[in-house]
C-alpha cells in the first residue's frame, strides 16, 4: 500500500506515509541508531541511544551498544542528531477557511499535537477522524468545539447570558463529545461561576479567557484548568509606569494592565491550584507593534493559502484609532508580558506553549518555534521550554502515560532534529524527520533552512 496526499500550502507538499512507502509493511520496525535523546525527564541529554518503533509505539529505547535492532528494520542513522518528543501547540484555531490545507504545516514543524480552542465541531471531528486514518496529514487534535460566551461574536459559540443558561450549555457540549469546555471574556461573573459549577459537577475540564470582573485568582479557585493569554494577570509596574504605559487604544489592553501590587499571593494560588498559563506571546506581538506591520511571521506567509490570510486579516484588522506612536507603549507592555511569563514560571506556575494560530504572527506550526524563543527571552532555559511544549501538555491532558517523553511503550510521536535544541532553542525548528502516531515523514529544507516539502 502507498499513500501520497497532495496538499496546497503555497507550494505543493507531497506527503507520504513512510511506513507504507516502497512496499514496506506498516508494522515493519524503524530504528533510530546512535541518536541523542532529549525529553522532559532530565535536562541531561541521553547520547548514543537506539530507539525502535513498530506501528505507532516505541518498542525499545536504550544504549546503542546493547539495544537490539530488529532484523529487516529500516535503520536511520541518528549520529549527530537529536530526538525529542513531538511538540504541542496548546492554543490554536483550526477550522478556518483554508485550514485543512495547512494542517501538514504542523507536522512539518514537529507539532504533532494541538489543543483547538474554538471551532466548528463537525469539521474538527471529521478532520480528527481522517488524520487518525492517515487520509489527512495533520496533528492529533484535542478540542473544545464552540466556546461559551456572554455576547455575540463571529466565532462558533453558545450564548450564556444568564446563570440559568450555563448548565444546559455545558450539557449540550458534553453531548457533542467535546474534550473540554472553553469560557470567554464577555461572561458575567454570575454566569461564569454557574459554568464552573456545572463543569465541576460533570467532571469536565474548563479553560480559556478570564475577564477582569472575575479575576485570575477567582478563576483558579473555581477550577479553571488553564488561563489563556495571561488574561487578568496584571503586569508588574511602578506607579509611574501605570500612567505612562496606559493603553493607547482599546485592543492594546490585551497586553495587560499595570499594577504595583504584590502578585506573590496570586502566583502561590495558581501554583497550589495547579492552574496552567498559556501566554501566547507570539500572538500578542502583533498588537504590540501596531501601527507598524512587519512581524516575524511574515517570513512564512508564502506557505498559507490566500483564503486563510484574508480571513485572518478580517478577524484582526488594523483599527483606525491607533496613534502613530502607539508601538512605543505597545512594545514596552509586550516586554512586561514576556517578563510576566518568566515570573509565573519561576514562582512554580506551570507554563505551556501556545500560539493562537493562525494569526498573522502565529502561522500554523511555524509560530510555535517563535513562542519557544520568546519563552527563553522570559528566562526559561531551552530544556524548560521544551518541557513546556512536550511533557507538561501531556500531563495536563492526562496523556503522560503515552505521550510527552521517549520511552518504551510510549506512542511514537517524535521529532528528529539536525542540531541540539538545548544549545539554541531555535534548533527546535531544524526538523529532519517527524514521526506522528507511528507515521514517519521526511522534511526537506533548502540551504537557508526554508521548508521545501514533507514526504
Amino acid at each position: 500500500m502507498r499513500l501520497c496526499v497532495n496538499v496546497f500550502v503555497g507550494a505543493v507538499l507531497c506527503t507520504a506515509v513512510w511506513a507504507c512507502a516502497g512496499g514496506v509493511e506498516a508494522q515493519t520496525a524503524t530504528a533510530f541508531t546512535n541518536v541523542t535523546v532529549i525529553d522532559g525527564t532530565s535536562p541531561n541529554p541521553r547520547p548514543d541511544r537506539t530507539v525502535v518503533i513498530r506501528g505507532n509505539r516505541i518498542v525499545a529505547e536504550g544504549p546503542a551498544a546493547s539495544t537490539e535492532v530488529p532484523e529487516n528494520a529500516r535503520v536511520i542513522d541518528g549520529r549527530g542528531k537529536f530526538l525529542i518528543p513531538g511538540l504541542w501547540d496548546m492554543h490554536v484555531h483550526l477550522a478556518m477557511p483554508g485550514g485543512k490545507q495547512v494542517l501538514p504545516l504542523y507536522i512539518a514543524n514537529g507539532v504533532t499535537g494541538v489543543r483547538d480552542m474554538a471551532g466548528d465541531w463537525a469539521t474538527l471531528t471529521a478532520w480528527r477522524r481522517d488524520i487518525a486514518r492517515g487520509t489527512v496529514i495533520g496533528p492529533r487534535i484535542v478540542a473544545s468545539g464552540p466556546y461559551l460566551e456572554g455576547g455575540d461574536v463571529p466565532i462558533p459559540h453558545l450564548l450564556v447570558k444568564t446563570p440559568a443558561d450555563a448548565a444546559p450549555a455545558v450539557d449540550s457540549l458534553i453531548r457533542l463529545g467535546v474534550d473540554f469546555i472553553k469560557v470567554h471574556g464577555q461572561l458575567t461573573p454570575e454566569s461564569y461561576y454557574a459554568i464552573a459549577r456545572a463543569a465541576r459537577a460533570r467532571r469536565i475540564p474548563f479553560a480559556g479567557h478570564v475577564s477582569r470582573s472575575v479575576g485570575a485568582a477567582n478563576a483558579s479557585d473555581s477550577g479553571q484548568a488553564s488561563i489563556e493569554h495571561i488574561l487578568s494577570i496584571p503586569n508588574a509596574c511602578t506607579p509611574a509606569e501605570s500612567v505612562s504605559l496606559a493603553p493607547r487604544f482599546t485592543v492594546q489592553g490585551a497586553l495587560g494592565r499595570c499594577s504595583s501590587a504584590d502578585l506573590s499571593s496570586l502566583f502561590d494560588k495558581l501554583r497550589r491550584n495547579g492552574t496552567r498559563v498559556v501566554p501566547t506571546l507570539t500572538a500578542q506581538l502583533e498588537v504590540a507593534r501596531w501601527p507598524k506591520r512587519d512581524l516575524p511571521g511574515d517570513s512564512v506567509q508564502r506557505y498559507l493559502p490566500d483564503s486563510l490570510k484574508q480571513y485572518v486579516a478580517g478577524i484582526f484588522p488594523m483599527v483606525d484609532s491607533v496613534p502613530p506612536d502607539a508601538d512605543v507603549v505597545g512594545l514596552e507592555l509586550f516586554d512586561k508580558r514576556v517578563a510576566m511569563a518568566g515570573a509565573l514560571y519561576r514562582a512554580g506556575v506551570i507554563v505551556m506553549t501556545g500560539t493562537d494560530a493562525p494569526l498573522r504572527n502565529s502561522p500554523p506550526g511555524f509560530g510555535l518555534h517563535e513562542e519557544l524563543l520568546l519563552l527563553t527571552k522570559a528566562g526559561m532555559t531551552p530544556f524548560e521550554v521544551l518541557r513546556a511544549a512536550t511533557l507538561e501538555p501531556a500531563r495536563f491532558l492526562g496523556l503522560a502515560d503515552s505521550l510527552g517523553t521517549i520511552a518504551t511503550g510510549k506512542v511514537a510521536d517524535l521529532v528528529l532534529l539536525s542540531a541540539n535544541p538545548l544549545v539554541d532553542i531555535r534548533n527546535s525548528s531544524r526538523t529532519v524527520f517527524v514521526i506522528s502516531n507511528g507515521r514517519i515523514y521526511s522534511v526537506r529544507r533548502d540551504a537557508s533552512g526554508r521548508l521545501i516539502d514533507v514526504k
